[in-house]
């Protein structure tokens, strides 16, 4: 019986694992590489057309270190349907960590930049984002 709850509870933790590392519950984390920055992307793990959604930037050095001072922005396109970009700032909220709040105008498949602004020098990372009509 015992080894039956240790293997239970070792699929539980692989499980947990699966979900993104240290992210939010309801979010999946995917990070990027960048000339040194690691952009790392919480985002839901479902989205749907016209929602309202928050979405949570973190920036780390070479060395794991947060990146504060940075000016972060998200750059949502749909290349199915070539229209206007929306671009919302990013929020500053210590350690590294920056929220964006966005929507999705059109249900389908979206590319969506982080871009990062690091003294002076760009940082893009580049994410598919997939969006559910409303049911």
């Amino acid at each position: 019986m015992l080894r039956f709850f240790t293997v239970l509870a070792a699929v539980a933790l692989l499980l947990c694992a699966c979900g993104g590392a240290g992210a939010r519950p309801g979010y999946t984390a995917t990070q990027q590489a960048s000339d040194g920055v690691t952009i790392t992307l919480e985002r839901p793990s479902s989205v749907t057309l016209l929602q309202d959604y928050e979405f949570f930037v973190t920036l780390s050095d070479a060395g794991g270190q947060p990146i504060d001072g940075a000016t972060v922005f998200l750059e949502q396109d749909m290349p199915a349907m070539p229209m206007g970009t929306n671009q919302p700032l990013g929020e500053p909220l210590g350690k590294g960590q920056y929220r964006i709040k966005g929507v999705f105008t059109m249900d389908g498949q979206w590319i969506v930049k982080i871009h990062a602004s690091i003294a002076g020098k760009e940082h893009v990372a580049t994410f598919e984002q997939s969006v559910a009509p409303v049911k």
